[in-house]
Protein backbone atom coordinates (compact mmCIF):
# COMPACT_ATOMS: atom_id res chain seq x y z
CA UNK A 1 0.00 0.00 0.00
CA UNK A 2 2.83 2.43 0.85
CA UNK A 3 4.41 1.73 -2.51
CA UNK A 4 1.20 2.82 -4.28
CA UNK A 5 1.04 6.02 -2.24
CA UNK A 6 4.66 6.87 -3.12
CA UNK A 7 4.02 6.17 -6.80
CA UNK A 8 0.99 8.45 -6.75
CA UNK A 9 2.96 11.21 -5.04
CA UNK A 10 5.72 10.90 -7.63
CA UNK A 11 3.17 11.10 -10.44
CA UNK A 12 1.58 14.23 -8.95
CA UNK A 13 5.01 15.85 -8.47
CA UNK A 14 6.02 15.16 -12.06
CA UNK A 15 2.71 16.59 -13.31
CA UNK A 16 3.26 19.75 -11.28
CA UNK A 17 6.76 20.12 -12.71
CA UNK A 18 5.39 19.87 -16.26
CA UNK A 19 2.67 22.42 -15.52
CA UNK A 20 5.27 24.90 -14.25
CA UNK A 21 7.52 24.50 -17.32
CA UNK A 22 5.27 26.83 -19.31
CA UNK A 23 5.36 29.62 -16.75
CA UNK A 24 6.50 30.92 -13.41
CA UNK A 25 4.31 31.08 -10.32
CA UNK A 26 4.39 34.53 -8.75
CA UNK A 27 5.32 34.78 -5.09
CA UNK A 28 2.95 36.46 -2.67
CA UNK A 29 4.95 39.71 -2.70
CA UNK A 30 5.24 39.75 -6.51
CA UNK A 31 1.52 39.11 -6.73
CA UNK A 32 0.64 41.86 -4.27
CA UNK A 33 2.69 44.35 -6.29
CA UNK A 34 1.04 43.21 -9.53
CA UNK A 35 -2.59 43.22 -8.39
CA UNK A 36 -2.84 46.15 -5.95
CA UNK A 37 -4.40 49.04 -7.86
CA UNK A 38 -4.60 46.98 -11.06
CA UNK A 39 -7.57 46.82 -13.39
CA UNK A 40 -8.44 43.18 -13.96
CA UNK A 41 -10.11 41.58 -17.00
CA UNK A 42 -11.21 37.97 -17.07
CA UNK A 43 -13.46 35.99 -19.42
CA UNK A 44 -15.49 33.15 -17.91
CA UNK A 45 -16.01 29.71 -19.46
CA UNK A 46 -19.41 30.94 -20.68
CA UNK A 47 -17.81 33.92 -22.45
CA UNK A 48 -18.82 36.67 -20.02
CA UNK A 49 -16.26 39.47 -19.71
CA UNK A 50 -15.74 40.78 -16.18
CA UNK A 51 -13.73 43.85 -15.18
CA UNK A 52 -12.78 45.29 -11.82
CA UNK A 53 -10.11 47.47 -10.21
CA UNK A 54 -8.37 46.12 -7.08
CA UNK A 55 -8.47 48.96 -4.57
CA UNK A 56 -5.70 49.01 -1.95
CA UNK A 57 -8.24 48.33 0.83
CA UNK A 58 -9.15 44.94 -0.68
CA UNK A 59 -12.41 46.01 -2.31
CA UNK A 60 -13.59 46.42 -5.91
CA UNK A 61 -16.68 46.90 -8.05
CA UNK A 62 -17.01 44.18 -10.68
CA UNK A 63 -18.93 44.62 -13.91
CA UNK A 64 -19.89 41.87 -16.33
CA UNK A 65 -21.52 41.79 -19.75
CA UNK A 66 -23.36 38.75 -18.32
CA UNK A 67 -23.55 36.67 -21.51
CA UNK A 68 -24.61 33.63 -19.52
CA UNK A 69 -27.77 35.21 -18.11
CA UNK A 70 -29.12 38.60 -19.23
CA UNK A 71 -32.79 39.39 -18.70
CA UNK A 72 -36.13 39.61 -20.54
CA UNK A 73 -35.53 43.28 -21.42
CA UNK A 74 -32.28 42.43 -23.19
CA UNK A 75 -30.18 44.04 -20.46
CA UNK A 76 -27.13 42.08 -19.56
CA UNK A 77 -24.63 44.30 -17.78
CA UNK A 78 -24.41 43.87 -14.00
CA UNK A 79 -22.21 45.64 -11.42
CA UNK A 80 -21.61 44.38 -7.89
CA UNK A 81 -19.16 44.99 -5.03
CA UNK A 82 -16.49 42.43 -4.27
CA UNK A 83 -13.32 41.80 -2.29
CA UNK A 84 -9.83 40.53 -3.08
CA UNK A 85 -6.82 39.37 -1.08
CA UNK A 86 -3.59 37.40 -1.28
CA UNK A 87 -3.93 34.41 1.05
CA UNK A 88 -1.23 32.71 3.16
CA UNK A 89 -0.48 30.27 0.32
CA UNK A 90 0.26 33.14 -2.08
CA UNK A 91 -2.98 32.75 -4.05
CA UNK A 92 -5.04 35.62 -5.47
CA UNK A 93 -8.56 35.33 -4.04
CA UNK A 94 -11.74 37.12 -5.08
CA UNK A 95 -15.30 37.05 -3.82
CA UNK A 96 -18.44 38.68 -5.18
CA UNK A 97 -22.14 37.90 -5.24
CA UNK A 98 -24.17 38.47 -8.38
CA UNK A 99 -27.43 38.24 -6.34
CA UNK A 100 -29.96 35.78 -7.68
CA UNK A 101 -27.13 34.27 -9.69
CA UNK A 102 -24.07 32.23 -8.85
CA UNK A 103 -21.90 33.83 -6.15
CA UNK A 104 -18.19 33.57 -6.87
CA UNK A 105 -15.49 32.83 -4.35
CA UNK A 106 -12.22 31.44 -5.65
CA UNK A 107 -8.48 31.51 -5.13
CA UNK A 108 -5.79 30.76 -7.71
CA UNK A 109 -2.05 30.86 -8.10
CA UNK A 110 -1.09 33.43 -10.73
CA UNK A 111 1.30 32.03 -13.32
CA UNK A 112 3.27 34.29 -15.65
CA UNK A 113 3.54 32.57 -19.01
CA UNK A 114 6.49 32.68 -21.39
CA UNK A 115 4.31 34.98 -23.54
CA UNK A 116 4.23 37.57 -20.71
CA UNK A 117 0.54 36.91 -19.99
CA UNK A 118 -0.94 35.89 -16.67
CA UNK A 119 -2.99 32.76 -16.00
CA UNK A 120 -5.03 31.19 -13.21
CA UNK A 121 -3.18 28.09 -11.90
CA UNK A 122 -1.76 26.96 -15.27
CA UNK A 123 -0.76 28.38 -18.63
CA UNK A 124 -3.91 27.77 -20.65
CA UNK A 125 -5.61 30.36 -22.91
CA UNK A 126 -8.96 29.55 -21.25
CA UNK A 127 -7.46 30.58 -17.87
CA UNK A 128 -5.95 33.91 -18.92
CA UNK A 129 -6.40 36.93 -16.67
CA UNK A 130 -5.20 40.44 -17.46
CA UNK A 131 -3.81 42.92 -14.93
CA UNK A 132 -3.08 46.49 -16.06
CA UNK A 133 -2.24 49.76 -14.30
Amino acid sequence: MRKIVWLLLAAVASFAAVADEDGTRLSGEELKTLVTGATVEHVTKSGSLRRWKNDADGSFMVTTDNKKYGNALGQQSVTRPGTWLINDEGKYCVEFDWQKREPEKWCAFIIKGADGGYYLNSVDPARKIKFSK
